[in-house]
């Protein structure tokens, strides 16, 4: 049956409130509590976001969900960091791609300039990935069906379902996490090598729990390439994997890296990120002067 003009109407007078109105207080108790009479019947829907791009949207995800009444994924300050700080001509890696939001954000600021290469292990994240890519007029994107960890070989994949499961691990299922799939892994220093891909200026890496594995991976690139990161740093997923945040930080400080983190939509840097509340952690060299440029576009504040 046809749903109703009221609720057409309704839905499109609450995804604008959600997306544009300025004030945010509320937004969140609004969404909970009258979203789902307002879902269309429809489980699919390709929608244009405001970064530029366009997506297909599963809405039984309740991460999608959200991304099609509020126009943009909850991380919207990482998003706007990447729009910040990606120059055009250079090369940007997405590691752990999911269904590509990040990825396109990206092409959306390269504008088919530069390079965008992106690593996705699940079977129907990477379908989607590819879906969303074809949706777009992007021309400069390469992706691999990998995981990305310290070696090549092969790992489970815990993940949920028939959505593309954004948590998916390489380590320990939740408690929602019934099914699992093999996937090819791979390290970034020598798939790098093996594909003669350009180093990246910028790479971001939400791989749940797997990101110390990935960084020993790719220790040569941070030694010498030395990319911008946006890095996942989530305690219960490190924890799951053996990992924890202090380990993580020994790691990048030893290449001379120092960390930003976001609190209410601005970033501050900081040497200690054990107390962080934040998941996502930007990584920068300060004795790099096209670093502190960059930096000093968001404004990252505190910086030394």
């Amino acid at each position: 049956m046809p749903e109703s003009w009221l609720k057409s109407r309704s839905r499109a007078l609450f995804r604008w409130y959600l997306n544009r109105f300025p004030l945010r207080d509320g937004k969140a108790y609004f969404y909970e509590r009258f979203h789902p009479r307002l879902l269309p019947a429809e489980r699919w829907l390709t929608v244009p976001l405001d970064q530029g791009f366009r997506l297909r949207l599963d809405l039984q995800d309740l991460e999608q969900r959200k991304i099609f009444f509020f126009g943009h994924y909850h991380e919207r300050y990482e998003a706007k960091i990447i729009e910040s700080l990606l120059d055009k001509d250079e090369v940007f890696w997405d590691v752990g791609a999911n269904i590509g939001y990040f990825t396109l954000v990206a092409a959306a600021v390269l504008k088919n300039r530069g390079q965008i290469v992106s690593f996705e292990p699940g079977r129907t994240a990477f379908a989607r990935l590819q879906d969303n890519i074809a949706l777009n007029p992007f021309h400069n994107i390469i992706i691999y069906k990998l995981a990305v960890t310290d070696k090549s070989g092969e790992a489970v994949l815990y993940l949920s379902g028939e959505v593309a499961d954004s948590g998916a691990n390489l380590y320990r299922p939740g408690s929602e996490q019934a099914s699992q799939e093999k996937c090819t892994t791979v390290s970034l220093d020598q798939f790098r090598g093996e594909q003669g891909l350009r180093s990246p200026d910028f790479l971001k890496m939400d791989v749940e729990g797997a990101e110390l594995a990935a960084l020993r991976g790719a220790e040569h690139i941070l030694a010498h390439s030395r990319p911008l990161l946006l890095l996942e740093m989530e305690e219960k997923t490190l924890k799951a994997a053996g990992a924890d945040k202090a380990a993580l930080a020994n790691l990048l400080q030893g290449h001379g890296y120092q960390a930003a983190f976001l609190r209410k939509g601005r970033w501050y840097a900081t040497r200690e990120v054990e107390g962080v509340k934040g998941r996502n952690i930007l990584w920068f060299d300060p004795a790099s002067p096209k670093h502190r440029q960059k930096c000093a576009r968001v404004p990252v504040r505190g910086l030394p």
